[in-house]
């Protein structure tokens, strides 16, 4: 795999994980 495909994925999981992370966090605290 090129850097730029492995930049793309590795912006693509922190995009991903940002999502699935802020209702993980909103269930936690409530």
């Amino acid at each position: 795999m090129c850097s730029r495909h492995q930049r793309q994925l590795a912006t693509a999981i922190k995009r991903a994980r940002q999502l699935a992370l802020i209702p993980y966090i909103k269930g936690h605290s409530a």
